[in-house]
């Protein structure tokens, strides 16, 4: 269950690049699911317990804990206690709402606690440092700032979320030292995202890497390189979540057949649906049909 969505969109297109949403669910074991997401990924346990499986590991969550995903970071809450209702803060981001052209202040080395990690990177946060307490406090400036909507305050909902992305820089040892941030020149930047654009208006169509390419004015090679170490996904795998997003969307709210669905969201067939829908979403899509 998801309740109190707060979302900033695009100017141009009107796609969420942030949102902030609290998650409920009830208590119990509940079976690993991968799901896929573009966004990056912070949550804050405002309450409950319980254990949170990320690829292989299990971590023991509990009111306070901070977590961080990166894109694409397969992660489920497998158990929850029964001790206290469980309430998650989230933030999804997508990458460009740090890195977007236009801006010399908004830049791809914030996002270095997601693309340059070191063998100490834990996603639960150390429980024990004191930036821990820090980086849920800007959590909470985030959401008060989404509630009072005073002049400007997407504006300044990005200088919090870059005021928490460098905290997490600084206060852990889970950065790799001595690295240099990828480089983009600004009108590279801009083309990028507006191949990006260009996808998430066009998932119906028959969408391929070298028109993607041509419109980001790159070559097919350097499209690709520059779009995962950017959005820290591959294009196919971006533009395959992306359809799938749109086909949860669509199952919610139409009575539409699977194979209409499919077409319309940008799959040749129910198969190749079907079988990208259970890679992106860990379900079938009949599990989101609203049944009277």
């Amino acid at each position: 269950m998801i309740f109190n969505e707060s979302v900033i969109r695009s100017g141009e297109n009107n796609k969420f690049l942030l949102k902030l949403f609290h998650s409920t669910v009830n208590s119990g074991q509940r079976v690993y699911r991968e799901h896929h997401h573009t966004e990056f990924e912070i949550s804050v346990f405002k309450s409950g317990k319980g254990i949170y499986t990320v690829g292989k590991k299990r971590y023991e969550f509990q009111s306070g804990d901070v977590f961080i995903f990166s894109s694409d970071e397969v992660h489920c809450i497998t158990d929850i206690s029964a001790d206290e209702p469980m309430d998650l803060m989230n933030i999804h981001f997508e990458p460009r709402f740090i890195w977007s052209a236009g801006n010399d202040m908004f830049d791809v080395k914030y996002l270095k606690i997601f693309f340059e990690r070191n063998e100490n990177f834990e996603n639960r946060l150390d429980r024990e440092n004191p930036k821990t307490a820090t980086i849920r406090d800007i959590f909470f400036d985030i959401e008060s700032e989404f509630e009072k909507k005073q002049p400007e305050y997407e504006l300044m909902i990005k200088v919090e979320l870059l005021k928490l992305l460098v905290t997490a820089i600084r206060g852990y040892n889970y950065v790799k030292k001595g690295t240099t941030t990828f480089s983009v020149r600004q009108q590279s930047l801009h083309n990028l995202e507006k191949a990006m654009n260009f996808i998430d208006e066009n998932l119906p169509e028959n969408i391929n890497l070298d028109s993607l390419a041509k419109k980001a004015n790159m070559s097919r090679t350097y499209f690709c390189t520059i779009f995962k170490k950017l959005n820290g996904i591959s294009p196919w795998d971006y533009i395959t979540i992306k359809r799938i997003e749109k086909a949860v969307e669509m199952i919610k709210t139409t009575d539409i057949t699977m194979l209409e669905l499919a077409l319309k969201c940008g799959f040749n067939n129910t198969a190749n649906f079907n079988r990208a829908f259970r890679k992106v979403t860990g379900k079938v899509p009949g599990d989101y049909r609203v049944r009277s």
